[in-house]
């Protein structure tokens, strides 16, 4: 693996326990204590994950491709949700993750020597998996807004003005929501194609 490959990679299983434990944290004392208790001192609840860091994070990043799916698959989902929230409830980062995702099973296929056959299953499955995710983001999305009482709510602009009837909210969910999956599924499978076709020089080079 080379020098960049790692960074991205310790940074991918690097920030998973930091955002874990500040989340708990904030969490947690939000619930119990209430919110006005929150403040700087919650940064010290990264502590821990910097712990779990050096203790095992040079092992995550040495063992990236053949750690089970399951446990990434789990990994994608949290920065999934934690990418949603981010945007503020526009899926914007989770492009990012998806071509990431598409980069990764791409790179393992090539480090494991794969043939063509076995590779496009796992292309594919990657990009089914990576939509999938983003249909749930979706329906996250939507009772969101659902809960946000967007339906009945007034959007004007200076070009445009119209009401978000319970019609125009659906017709905007189901047409808005498709095309997020369907961008979300190419992007990842078109990710893999290209990462597999431009590390296939770097293996006859040193062949």
């Amino acid at each position: 693996m080379s020098k960049i490959e790692v960074l991205i990679l310790g940074m991918f299983f690097g920030f998973l326990p930091l955002v874990i434990c500040l989340v708990g944290t904030v969490f947690f004392a939000g619930m119990v204590f209430g919110t006005e208790v929150l403040g700087p001192w919650t940064l010290w609840s990264l502590l821990p994950g910097v712990a779990i860091d050096v203790v095992f994070l040079k092992k995550w990043v040495r063992n990236a491709y053949r750690m089970n799916s399951k446990i990434l698959a789990g990994i994608y989902f949290f920065y999934s949700v934690v990418a949603i929230a981010m945007g503020m409830g526009v899926p914007i980062f989770n492009f990012v993750l998806c071509i990431a995702a598409g980069i990764y099973i791409a790179r393992k296929m090539h480090f494991t020597g794969a043939d063509e056959q076995i590779r496009r299953r796992a292309f594919k499955r990657m990009a089914v998996f990576c939509a999938s995710v983003m249909v749930f983001i979706c329906c996250l999305i939507t009772l969101l807004a659902i809960l946000g009482q967007m339906i009945g709510y007034r959007f004007e602009t200076p070009w445009l003005s119209f009401t978000f009837t319970l019609p125009i909210f659906f017709a905007i969910v189901l047409t808005g929501g498709a095309v997020l999956v369907l961008a979300q599924y190419w992007l990842t499978g078109a990710a893999a194609k290209v990462t597999f076709r431009l590390s296939r020089p770097a293996t006859r080079s040193k062949a």
